[in-house]
């Protein structure tokens, strides 16, 4: 999945933030048997439409996930849906990177997290 079009121009409609978000994800459907129903993992970047993911293990495509946002100055998590768009290796680390795409009525809440990823600078 290419975030730029040929000539350069930007395709997203919103910001991306480079920051390291802690995420826990429960798979709540699959389209095969995959080796792992949950995990913890932590974000490459993040914005209003959804977040991308480092694994240890490819992810399906589609697949419907259960987010847990865990950040520092927040004492509860806050949960969100997301779907599978893209799993990428990325072999010079031998891990996968997941694209996830929102899904759903999203929490309020989530502009707030946005808000604070983005005055905290870069992890």
């Amino acid at each position: 999945m290419q975030d730029q079009e040929p000539n350069g121009v930007e395709k997203r409609r919103y910001e991306r933030f480079l920051k390291e978000v802690h995420v826990s994800y429960t798979v709540l459907s699959k389209v095969d048997s995959t080796p792992f129903e949950f995990g913890n993992s932590v974000t490459l970047n993040i914005s209003r439409t959804g977040l991308s993911l480092l694994l240890t293990q490819p992810m399906p495509v589609p697949v419907l996930l259960q987010l847990q946002l865990r950040l520092p100055n927040r004492p509860y998590g806050l949960f969100v849906l997301g779907k599978t768009v893209y799993c990428t290796p990325m072999e010079e680390i031998n891990m996968y990177r997941v694209g996830i795409k929102f899904v759903g009525i999203l929490p309020p809440e989530l502009e707030m997290v946005l808000e604070d990823v983005k005055d905290s600078g870069a992890p």
